[in-house]
């Protein structure tokens, strides 16, 4: 049986996210703040919370912790070691 008959392959949950959210996302795991990604991106402060709200939600994740957690497990992101 193939995994799309027995249930056992789920889509991958980063593609339920828009261009723009996949965008942020990288950005948030980076540790920059709202307005950092505003400036960024060009798009207002509040703007890029409504994005990382949504990112949050279509995820099920709680916090901007999560998500960049989310991001290193699932290698959205490479930590880079201090020098």
């Amino acid at each position: 049986m193939s995994p799309l008959t027995n249930g056992n392959c789920r889509p991958d949950p980063v593609e339920r996210l828009s261009p723009r959210e996949k965008e942020i996302l990288p950005l948030v795991a980076q540790g920059l703040d709202n307005r950092q990604i505003g400036k960024m991106l060009f798009i207002s402060e509040k703007t890029a919370k409504n994005y990382i709200t949504s990112i949050r939600k279509k995820l099920g994740l709680a916090n901007r912790t999560q998500i960049a957690l989310y991001a290193i497990r699932e290698g959205l992101i490479e930590l880079t070691p201090k020098e």
